[in-house]
Formats: structure tokens, sequence, C-alpha cells
């Protein structure tokens, strides 16, 4: 049987989730071919698959990647209909390494020469200070030693009174800036990254509105 040379529009890639974005990929935001509401920040110490991995890790620097739709990671830019990208012709460098019959060279730039918010974010943007003041105020916890404490039913009720408090923070904050500079979700998940109930969903912590106020509790199994 002859081996598989070239894509096969298959969409597995794609609909597992947008490629980070590297040095090079700069000039597709400078041209306006990407928008910085088109991608996500993933912070430090949040739980991210290796390209090719099959168990999220901590992240041990941030990076952009382009965002998911309908509540998933996959690519915002994929058309499951056409079976194929529509930004093809102006596609992040990882999606034109990417070929599942040679990972090689995308495992080649993996983890190497990422793009930051702060590569992208304008010195005089008004949210520039409030990306520095949110980094110091909500810092991504230790998620991976929460899901082990989770996995053991070792979580003490003194952490989970701090992840509570460190969740309420965190939507105040987002709250307040959208509230002053009128600030739409999409351009909320490049400048602060995804809130931290959405980080601790998958590791079974859900956040609810109680007459206690917001509480996380156990997820739905």
């Amino acid at each position: 049987m002859s081996k598989t040379t070239s894509c096969r529009r298959c969409g597995t890639c794609c609909l597992q989730g947008g490629p980070a974005l590297h040095g090079p990929d700069q000039h597709l935001l400078q041209s306006g071919h990407l928008q910085l509401d088109d991608l996500i920040a993933v912070r430090r110490g949040e739980l991210a698959l290796a390209p090719l991995g099959r168990e999220p890790e901590p992240v041990t620097g941030e990076f952009l990647k382009l965002k998911g739709k309908n509540g998933s990671w996959s690519c915002a830019f994929y058309d499951e209909v056409a079976r194929g990208c529509t930004c093809y012709g102006h596609r992040p460098m990882a999606c034109g390494l990417l070929d599942c019959t040679d990972t090689a060279p995308l495992l080649a730039i993996a983890g190497k020469d990422l793009l930051t918010r702060f590569d992208c974010i304008k010195g005089d943007d008004p949210m520039l200070p409030l990306v520095h003041e949110y980094e110091r105020l909500c810092p991504c916890p230790d998620l991976q030693a929460i899901c082990e404490w989770l996995r053991a039913k070792a979580l003490s009720v003194d952490l989970l009174a701090d992840l509570e408090a460190a969740v309420i923070r965190d939507l105040s904050f987002r709250g307040r800036i959208a509230a002053e500079y009128g600030l739409a979700v999409a351009s909320e998940l490049f400048y602060f990254g995804r809130p931290l109930f959405h980080l601790l969903q998958p590791l079974g912590l859900r956040a609810a509105n109680t007459s206690a106020g917001i509480r996380l509790l156990p997820s739905q199994p």
C-alpha cells in the first residue's frame, strides 16, 4: 500500500484546535488578515495539549492561538461543510508546516518563538496597563496540582475557599473592565484569556450562583 503524501482534508487537526502563533505570524496581524479578536491568550500555568500531545500539560510561557468555536477548540476558520480552511491563503505558519505524514517540521518549532499578548498590544492601547494589573491580581493557580488533589479527593476546605475567592476576583475584574470600556467577549479572551471558572471546569469543578454567592461545586457526571 502506498504511503499518503498529501493532505486528506479530514479536518482532524483543525477540529482538535487552532494553532499557536509564532514570530513570523505577526505579519498576519499587521496586514489585517488576522484581528486580535481572532485570538485567545493561553496564560502561563494553564493546562494545554502540546502539538500532537495526548495529555494536557502546564503551560510554562504564555502564547496566542486561533480561537475555537461553538464552545470547543475547533478552529474558528475551519469550514466543516466544505472541509477546508477559510483563511488558507493567509494561514499561520504552524498550519503550513503540519503534515500528518511527517510531523517533524511542526515539532521542530513547538514552543519556540511564540507570540504573546505583549508582542501584539500597542504601547498606547489603554488595555495594556490593565493586562499587567490583571496578571498581578489574578495569576493562574497551579491547575496541575489542583487536578491531582481532585483526583485524590484531597482538595481541602481552605484551598476550595481560596479558589472561590480567586474566581470571584477574576469575574469582578472582567466585569469592571467590560462595563468601563465596553469590551466584547472576543476582545476579553485576547486581553485576559479564559476566565478561571472555565479553566476549572475540565478538572471537575463548576461555578454556581447560590444564595451565599458564587460557589465551586463538583461538575455534574
